[in-house]
């Protein structure tokens, strides 16, 4: 695999740009972006016949393609790979939004069962993404209903999703022994490993539960989602969770 300097070498400033501009209005739509998008949503200061040339060659590099005849570009898994790793801003989550987390998660007062479910559909409402919770004694899935209804994710897409969910017991002491101990993190299309054809997005990330034992909440989508909010989401959640566990308690054994 080529190292991200190597990556690096072979796109412009200019061409990260408009591969920047590209995601983001994809993530915006789900929809092929289009020059002429980028060209009027964008001040580039060059010609709309300079931006189609740079997006052909980013399409040449593997970062876009063209879906069908005449249709405008979408990222590749290399393109949101790039995006993610090398120019996506780092994205806070409101005080507002901090704050409903903070008060919803000092709501999960039931035992370690009930606080997978709330935890995933907490996520799943947050993101509008399907999520799951993973703990040593239950699993958690919620919210399969927003991909199902989502025209950005095909339906063979979602079909393999929903097996996954259904199977999702057999996935998880090894997702915990795999990333319990690890910080948010996005998987993108076959990165997933699931299948040979996944073709969407998952983010994970470890927490530690209020018992001391590790957990892993994660979320999946369309590689068209919001990496941005989607990842500082999971991030916030699993680092509140992790620092209020003595919180979480106490308010456990008050109520």
């Amino acid at each position: 695999m080529a190292s991200e300097q190597q990556i690096t070498k072979q796109i412009s400033n200019r061409q990260a740009k408009i591969l920047a501009a590209i995601v983001k209005e994809n993530c915006e739509s789900g929809q092929p972006v289009a020059s002429q998008d980028i060209v009027d949503k964008y001040q580039f200061g060059v010609s709309p016949a300079t931006i189609r040339n740079e997006m052909g060659c980013l399409e040449k590099l593997d970062y876009i393609t063209q879906p069908h005849t005449s249709a405008g570009r979408v990222p590749t898994d290399k393109g949101f790979r790039y995006f993610v790793n090398q120019l996506m801003d780092k994205v806070r989550l409101t005080l507002k939004d901090q704050d409903r987390l903070k008060t919803d998660l000092m709501k999960l007062q039931m035992a370690n069962a009930e606080i997978s479910r709330r935890l995933a559909k907490l996520v799943s409402e947050y993101s509008q993404q399907a999520s799951f919770a993973l703990f040593p004694e239950e699993v958690s899935t919620v919210g399969l209903s927003n991909l199902l209804s989502n025209p950005a994710l095909p339906a063979e897409d979602a079909k393999e999703i929903a097996q996954f969910f259904d199977n999702i017991d057999e996935y998880s002491q090894k997702m915990i022994a795999d990333y319990g101990s690890h910080g948010a993190e996005a998987m993108i299309g076959k990165e997933i490993q699931l299948s040979k054809t996944s073709d969407y997005s998952m983010i994970v990330s470890g927490l530690q539960l209020p018992s001391g034992k590790k957990g892993v909440i994660g979320l999946i989508g369309p590689k068209s989602m919001k990496y941005e909010k989607n990842l500082s989401l999971i991030e916030y959640v699993a680092k509140l969770l992790g620092g209020s566990s003595a919180v979480i308690l106490m308010f456990m054994l008050i109520k």
